[in-house]
This record gives C-alpha cells, structure tokens and sequence, in this order.
C-alpha cells in the first residue's frame, strides 16, 4: 500500500482535486495532509488526516516536511508499504502506479526523479540547491558522515518502510532540527532524505526515465502544457507530471480522464 503526503497551504479548491484526482488513479492509496501554512483550518473538510505536526514552512526550506510525516506515521502505526511525498501541483495521470512502484522498486529502498549523487561542488555547479549545501557541508559532514550527498527532485521521492524505519531509528533529531534551524541550503528536502537512505544502506535508484525526455513532463517552473499532458499519458514509465499550477489543475485533471473514457471506447 501506498501512503501519499501532500504538502498545501492554499486554495482548498486545487487541494480537493487532488484528492480526487489521488483517489481515481490510486483508489487503494492513503493520503495525509502536511498543512504548510498558518490556517490551521486548512484541509480539515477534506476527510484525510492532518499530521498533527504540520506547521508553517517556507519556500525552498522544506526540509523537516517528510521527517514530521514520517514519524507521527510511525507513532500511530499507520500501515503503507511506500511512503510517496507530493506537492500541491502534482497530477496522476494514469491508471497502474501502484503496480509500477511494486516492479521498479524490486531490489531498492527509494526512489526519485532526476536523481544525482555529489562529492564535490565540481560534479554540478549549475545545480544551486547543491552549491548551497557545499557551502554548508562544513556544518551537515558531520551529521551525515559521508563524503557525498544523493539528490532527488522533491516531488514523488519514493520510499520503502523499512528505510523509513532505519531514518527515524538512527538519526540524531535533535542534531537535525538544529541544524534545520541554522541552514540557509535551499531545498535541503531534495537532499536531506535520500542521503540518509544511502547511508543507512538502502539502495537508491532514479525514476526510469530518460532526463531530457522526463523535462517534457517533470520540471521545475513552466507549467505542463495539455499537449505535453497527453504525450505524457501513452509515454511509458510516466504516471504523474509536474507542474500543473492553480485552475488549471481541475482543468487538466478533468481532461486526462476525458481521454482515459475516450481511449476505452475507441479500444
């Protein structure tokens, strides 16, 4: 069982789509809300779980999100096999993820797109989250004891429960929240958890996706078009994409069922 964790803080209206649009594709997934933001009403008509450690976060410092999610699943001894995180702009777009994540996580412990792993701020000084913790490392070394970081683009990291048990029994929380507190990294939830997965021992993997082809479909900042959506939707290896922004998410989630009925009439 898949257990998804949406981080939101506004427009319910975006949030009660993606909960439907969750529920079509991955009827059998749980779904918890990390609530963002300082309405603490937000969500609470929604019908799903509120993690009761959810506080407002920043843009680019989201780094305690999965760590507060993950542990109050385990004080509550909620059942999930992946733990999946997503950001409020992200769009299921296709029947069969579930089955996917069983066969592409055989063998591995986690899992997340345009995945890199750094020793040095050599190995990708265009990358600027990665620049911002190199001049960090004198302070997070310490705490990860590697000489490497593992990066994952933040949405839709994947990872198995026993990983997520390993992360929670043998990091140092209170050294971590000190260090969440000080840091100016940007994007530390890119980085912060797939580290800890490879140095506990968990296998890591990327999305089987080729990156430059994956940009069509999952990046950063330029919205998804509905061209690119419906490429998405008969690429293989492609279930979600990202960004869908504001209306357009009710929009585009409308459309790609449309076509789902369409292509099971024409069949």
């Amino acid at each position: 069982m898949i257990c998804f964790t949406i981080l939101a803080h506004e427009d319910e209206r975006v949030l009660t789509e993606q909960i439907k649009n969750i529920r079509h594709y991955i009827p059998n997934a749980r779904i918890v809300l990390y609530n963002g933001g300082t309405n603490k009403d937000f969500g609470s008509c929604q019908g799903i779980p509120i993690c009761p450690y959810s506080r407002p976060l920043q843009y680019g410092k989201l780094g305690r999100f999965l760590y507060d999610v993950m542990n109050w699943l385990e004080e509550t001894n909620i059942e999930y096999d992946y733990f999946i995180n997503l950001d409020s702009d992200v769009l299921f777009i296709k029947h069969g993820f579930e089955s996917f994540i069983e066969e592409v996580m055989e063998g591995f412990d986690c899992m997340g797109a345009h995945m890199q792993i750094q020793h040095s701020v050599h190995d990708n000084p265009q990358f600027y989250p990665g620049v911002t913790l190199w001049n960090e490392w004198h302070r997070w070394q310490p705490f990860f004891q590697t000489d490497y970081f593992v990066r994952f683009f933040n949405p839709a990291q994947v990872y198995r429960r026993s990983i997520v048990r390993k992360i929670l029994d043998e990091t140092d929380i209170h050294q971590l929240e000190q260090l969440l507190a000080a840091t100016d990294t940007f994007a530390m939830e890119e980085m912060l958890y797939a580290t800890l997965a490879m140095k506990y021992g968990g296998k890591c993997r990327e999305y089987p996706w080729n990156y430059d082809e994956s940009l069509q479909y999952v990046r950063t900042v330029k919205p998804i078009t509905f061209d690119e959506m419906k490429a998405a939707k008969i690429a293989p290896h492609y279930y979600w994409i990202h960004p869908i922004k504001g209306e357009s998410f009710t929009f585009m989630s409308m459309l790609s069922k449309q076509m789902d009925h369409k292509y099971r009439f024409n069949q």
